[in-house]
């Protein structure tokens, strides 16, 4: 499953860390969470990873509860010392701006596998550019809060103001477009080719004023551990991921049977074991259906009736259900949209 990844999860401390800025902005409450099925008692253990199918309905939940038009920058510019995961304790431990992207960069799967960050040296500038798996259907407002938050960071680490020679953002500029100003500076340009910060190439050399070299080396060594674990992911939940896949592709039908099948399983053992996980057949079904249907259509020019056969859908109407329940819209409204 190349395209959207096998290993669909993020860090749990990333997710609790979300939660916490969101409860303290009143962007989401207890009540929010019970519907999304997400529960704070399963985020404690730092060591445990998290649906992100689960996190993008999150997003899409806190993109659509609040009146405060730049929440994805508010969020991007919280900081919470106490919520650091495995890879923010790594970075903070740098003795520079430039180890500390690098690390960041190389290592992002340890907190988001579909985040992608990218370094260009030219000339005296740097221009770091920033993407999110198109396929996975995030909201604008984590794309803001991921910019919002390399920023913050950089600028906490080194103590310095980390002044941007520009910005640069792949969306056109919202009513709220004034509040970038803040963050990224009056150099600011929407519409373009990627979403991009560009600064100083000097910058790169500015000390952190936490770097410890010592713990570097032990959190280092716990994350070489925790990123061989992702790389090696042989878990119920991953393998079921592949057989529905698999099947799909071969067949163009489904069934609890035949994924069975593919693994050479009973119900019984493949019910117990995905509880086991955390995890159930329909749940993973639908994820492949939901980030599938969003590739094809960003992807391909394959018609409804095709899309709906490769899904496994019966007919092309159950599809457009399924689509609108998760996305809120229609297939070919969304179609539109990205034509734009």
């Amino acid at each position: 499953m190349t395209k959207s990844g096998i290993h669909a999860t993020v860090s749990n401390t990333s997710v609790l860390d979300l939660l916490d800025t969101c409860c303290s902005l009143g962007v989401l409450d207890e009540s929010d969470l019970n519907q999304l099925d997400i529960h704070r008692s399963t985020l404690i253990n730092p060591s445990l990873r998290f649906p992100e199918r689960k996190l993008i309905d999150l997003w899409h939940r806190i993109s659509k509860n609040t009146d405060v038009p730049n929440i994805g920058l508010l969020i991007g510019q919280t900081i919470n010392p106490s919520a650091k995961g495995l890879l923010a304790s790594w970075v903070s431990q740098t003795e520079s701006i430039g180890e500390a992207l690098e690390i960041f960069r190389h290592n992002i799967s340890l907190m988001n596998p579909s985040e992608h960050w990218e370094l260009e040296e030219i000339n005296d500038q740097c221009f770091l550019s920033f993407t999110l798996q198109e396929n996975k259907a995030y909201p604008l407002v984590a794309i803001e809060r991921s910019m919002s938050a390399m920023v913050t960071w950089g600028r906490a680490l080194s103590t310095e103001n980390f002044p941007l020679i520009e910005a640069r953002f792949s969306f056109s500029a919202p009513s709220y477009h004034e509040q970038f100003v803040s963050i990224f500076g009056k150099n600011i340009h929407f519409e373009a080719a990627k979403n991009c910060i560009i600064f100083n190439r000097s910058l790169l050399n500015t000390p952190t004023t936490s770097g410890n070299r010592f713990l570097k080396s032990m959190i280092e060594d716990k994350a070489k551990i925790e990123l061989e674990a992702l790389g090696n992911d042989n878990s119920i939940t991953t393998r079921v991921k592949i057989a529905i896949e698999h099947v799909l592709k071969a067949k163009s039908v489904i069934s609890i049977d035949t994924v069975c099948d593919e693994l050479a399983m009973s119900r019984q053992t493949l019910y117990r074991k995905l509880k086991k996980e955390g995890s159930d057949y329909k749940s993973l079904l639908e994820e492949y259906r939901k980030e599938e249907a969003i590739w094809q259509l960003n992807t391909t020019s394959e018609s409804m009736a095709r899309l709906s056969l490769t899904l496994g859908y019966k007919d092309t109407s159950s599809f457009y259900k399924a689509f609108k329940r998760w996305f809120g819209l229609s297939p070919k409204v969304y179609i539109n949209n990205i034509k734009r």
